[in-house]
Order: structure tokens, then C-alpha cells, then sequence
């Protein structure tokens, strides 16, 4: 009995030391599992650090790159805005900035360089506005456990070579370099990302041009009689071209060509011309009726301020006298008769012009100043121009004073008259004749008195007369040594480069 109880007890101890065995085995197996997950979550927290910081990378490369879109869009719109400059600047008159094809180049240069420095700029301003940020946290959720933050932004002009660029001209890539921090709980992780942005080649596209079409007035190199005494009259009164040009409602080349509605006269013509800022010089007018719509009572002491004034052949009546006349532009289709003087034209001292087909003054031509004096003589069918029909005829005395000249067409005068002329006209100062044949050796020669009878003046002639001749001169050139030149239109086409479409690459990368 003895001897069971001992091995009963036995059996309770060897119990007793399994469960303290097991108890010691499960205390080590619970104390590595706590250090295990102690050791985890401490992972966990430094990985959330990295990815908060990758959090912020993201956020604010993609934010550049909205932002790049934008810029994209200002540099395109105010490309847009300069080539519409020079496109205005290409319609007449144009500026200096494109006055021909040299010059508009040097404008497209220069918008080009003016738009990559502007770009980079831009750019540039966004990067200060990223380094503007540096230390402010920003917490993406509301549980407040994480957070990033910007540490620096800087921003490097690369060259093709991939070094550093000073001028802008140089830039072919911008590089931003973007230190960020990102933070769980008490741990924070530092990133720092590149991207690299391209500059555009151009910001004209060269392969994509815009072509302009410009009314261009220039002046005609090939003019002719007709030209000068164009029998079609304008159909709109001067009133209403006077709206259309201070408007601006049309495309209109000076000279803006009208004519006189009953009743008005050149009096109020010119002050309405004036009120509306506009010059009297750009205006040409066709009246029916000289003595009362320009003379009102009498013609002398006209000034036309510039307008150009033609008078209907059949005004017969136009004139009496007409002295001291200044700043006249004034084309007389037909026959110039005074009955009375022609003289002290120009005395202002600025100069005019009259065109006349022929020219009858019953007393005196004199004191002509300033003053570029056209008889052109009526129209000849050409296989009649050896008949000479035109008048050229005074009174009295007959002379060309100060920087004036006689400008006559020798082809269209009465012979007669031209041989009272070469007798009688006196030149003073330094007036002068110029006159116009197509046979070279048709010659205006000056006589001088010898006895009772004239003979050649050649020294006088070489002084005062002056030839152009068929086929070393033109009726062109012939009419602008007297001042008379004649304006046409002509459509004139500039290309233009448009704004290229800018798509600059970008590239991302990030050193942890």
C-alpha cells in the first residue's frame, strides 16, 4: 500500500514539470511573437513615410504638369497676339518692322526669341512658386497620420550637351530638382525627384504659314494720257465717301475720289474734312460747277489746302481771274481760260500743281512760284499726232519764276504757239521748261532778238529748257520731273508663320 502511494506521486510531479515545461514554451513563443510584431509595425511605419513622400512627389509633378498645360496655352495665345501685330503692321502703310520681306523675318526672329524667353520664364516663376512652399506640411487625410512636405525646388538651363546654358537661346531642356519629406506618425523619409522639361525647338511654325493679302497703293509706271484725264467719274458723293473713310468701314487708298452733291462747295467740304481729323490732301473732288462751288465770289485768293480739284470740260465759265492761288492740286479737263491774269500762283511757297489740256489767258502770265504749270494738250488719235490742235496762248507777258515749271507735251501744241513761246516766255530765278516729244529730234530751242528778227539762243536753252525724249524718257518720267505721279492698287501677298503646337516632353524620375 505503501509502495502505490509513492509511485502516485511520482506521477504528479512528472505532471507538474511537463506543465511548467509548456508554460516556459509558450512564454518564449508569446515573448518573440510581441517582438516580432513590435519589429513589423515599426516597418510598417517607416514604409508609410516613403509613401507619403512618394505621395507628395506625385501630387506635385502632376500638379507641374498641369500647370505646364497652362503655360503652353499663355505662350500660344500671346504668339498669336504677335504675329496679329505683324500681321497689322503688313497692312498699309506699313511700319518699319516689316517693311519688306528682311524686315519680317527679323519680326518672326524676334517674336520666336521673345516667346522661348517668356516660356522659360514662366516655367521658371512656377518653380519659385514650388520652392515657395518649402516647409509647409500638407496632411492628404484627415486622420492626420501621415503628411509631406517640400524640402527644396530649384530649377537648372540645360544646353544640348546637357550642361549648363546662360542664354536663353541655348536652353533646350529645364531640369527641376524637387527635395520632398514625407512623414508617418514620428518618422519621417526624404525623396528627391527629377523631371526635365523640353524648351521648343520654335514657337513659329515654319512649315505652316499664313498668307496675307494687303491692298497696296503704289505708284503706276506705266501712265498714260487717259490716265491723267480719266473721263469716268466717281459715282459717290463726297459726303458719303467722307463717312465710309472716318468710319473705316471699307478698305480705302488715298486718293478717296468723290464728287460734289448739288450744293455743296469746297468751303464746307474742307472743314468737314478737317473736323473729322482727316487731311484735305487725301481727297480728290470732282465738281460741274468751279465759279460757284470753289470761287463763291470771285477766284482769286483760292487755297485749296492740297485737295485735288478736277473741273469738267464743259465748265467754260470757270475762271476770270485767278491770282494768288496756293496749295492747289487742280486738273482742268479741257481749256484754262481767264480773261483777265494768271499770276502770283504759289506765292506761300509751297508747291502745286495744275493740269491743263490747254491754256488761254487774255493778259498776263507772271509771278509764278512754286508752281508745276501742265499743258498737256487734247487728245490725238495716235495716226494724227503730227496734227497738232492745242492751245497755248496769252496777252502780254509770259513768265516762270521761282521753282517753277512749265511742263508741256510738244507733240499736242499749235506750232504757231510754240514758236511765240520760244520767242516770249522770260525764265527768272530758277524757273523752267520741261517738255515732252516722242521724236528725239523734235527740239525746243529758245530764240533770242537779233535785228528785227529772231534767232536760236542756245546757252539760254541749255540753262532753262529741259527735253525727254522717246526712248531715253517716258510719258512717266516725263510727268514726275513735273511733279505728277498716279497711285494704283496691288494685292500683295506676305506669308506669315503661325504659332507652332507646342508639345514639349517631359521626364520623370525619383532617387530614394
Amino acid at each position: 500500500m505503501k509502495h502505490l502511494k509513492s509511485q502516485q506521486g511520482y506521477a504528479l510531479l512528472i505532471v507538474l514539470l511537463i506543465i511548467v515545461l509548456f508554460l516556459s514554451i509558450s512564454a518564449t513563443f508569446m515573448a518573440g511573437s510581441l517582438n516580432n510584431a513590435k519589429q513589423e509595425q515599426t516597418v510598417d511605419i517607416t514604409n508609410q513615410s516613403v509613401a507619403s513622400a512618394e505621395m507628395g512627389v506625385n501630387y506635385f509633378t502632376s500638379d507641374f504638369q498641369r500647370e505646364l498645360e497652362l503655360i503652353k496655352m499663355e505662350i500660344s495665345q500671346e504668339t498669336q497676339i504677335a504675329v496679329n501685330d505683324l500681321i497689322a503692321c503688313i497692312q498699309p502703310p506699313r511700319g518699319a518692322l516689316c517693311s519688306d520681306d528682311a524686315e519680317i523675318a527679323a519680326t518672326e526672329a524676334k517674336i520666336d526669341s521673345d516667346m522661348r524667353k517668356i516660356y522659360i520664364d514662366k516655367v521658371f516663376a512656377k518653380i519659385a512658386a514650388l520652392n515657395d512652399l518649402t516647409g509647409d506640411e500638407i496632411v492628404p487625410f484627415s486622420s492626420g497620420q501621415i503628411n509631406y512636405t517640400i524640402l527644396s525646388a530649384s530649377g537648372n538651363k540645360l544646353n544640348d550637351a546637357g550642361g549648363a546654358a546662360t542664354d536663353y537661346d541655348d536652353v533646350k531642356k529645364i531640369r527641376v530638382n524637387l527635395g520632398m519629406s514625407g512623414t508617418s506618425q514620428t518618422v519621417t523619409k526624404e525623396l528627391k525627384a527629377f523631371f526635365t522639361i523640353e524648351v521648343p525647338e520654335t514657337f513659329l511654325d515654319e512649315n505652316e504659314s499664313l498668307t496675307v493679302h494687303t491692298q497696296v497703293p503704289v505708284t503706276k509706271d506705266d501712265i498714260t494720257y487717259t490716265d491723267i484725264f480719266d473721263a469716268v467719274k466717281p459715282t459717290v458723293s463726297c459726303e458719303a465717301m467722307l463717312d465710309q473713310v472716318e468710319s473705316g468701314s471699307t478698305v480705302l487708298y488715298p486718293l478717296y475720289e468723290c464728287k460734289f452733291a448739288a450744293g455743296q462747295t469746297l468751303t464746307e467740304f474742307l472743314a468737314d474734312i478737317k473736323e473729322a481729323g482727316l487731311n484735305p490732301e487725301d481727297f480728290k473732288v470732282y465738281i460741274s460747277d468751279f465759279l460757284t462751288e470753289v470761287c463763291s465770289a470771285n477766284c482769286n485768293s483760292l487755297d485749296m489746302e492740297g485737295i485735288s480739284i478736277v473741273v469738267e470740260e464743259d465748265d467754260i465759265d470757270a475762271f476770270n481771274n485767278m491770282n494768288n492761288m496756293i496749295n492747289a492740286n487742280l486738273l482742268v479737263n479741257g481749256e484754262l481760260a481767264t480773261g483777265n491774269n494768271l499770276t502770283n500762283l504759289g506765292k506761300n511757297g509751297s508747291k502745286q500743281t495744275v493740269i491743263v489740256k490747254e491754256l488761254d489767258v487774255d493778259s498776263n502770265i507772271q509771278n509764278m512760284y512754286y508752281t508745276n504749270f501742265l499743258v498737256l494738250g487734247r487728245e490725238v488719235p495716235a495716226d494724227q499726232i503730227d496734227k497738232a490742235v492745242s492751245k497755248l496762248q496769252w496777252g502780254q507777258n509770259f513768265e516762270i519764276d521761282n521753282h517753277s515749271r512749265l511742263c508741256i507735251d510738244l507733240d499736242r501744241i499749235l506750232p504757231a504757239d510754240l514758236t511765240r513761246l520760244k520767242e516770249e516766255v522770260a525764265f527768272t530765278n530758277s524757273g523752267s521748261l520741261i517738255y515732252y516729244t516722242r521724236d528725239a529730234s523734235n527740239k525746243f530751242i529758245l530764240k533770242k532778238k537779233s535785228g528785227n528778227s529772231y534767232v536760236d539762243d542756245p546757252e539760254r536753252t541749255a540753262l532753262y529748257v529741259r527735253q525727254m525724249a522717246e526712248p531715253t524718257a517716258s510719258y512717266t518720267t516725263f510727268l514726275a520731273a513735273c511733279g505728277v505721279t498716279i497711285s494704283e492698287t496691288i494685292d500683295e501677298e506676305t506669308e506669315v508663320s503661325v504659332p507652332s503646337v507646342l508639345e514639349p516632353g517631359f521626364e520623370f524620375d525619383v532617387e530614394y
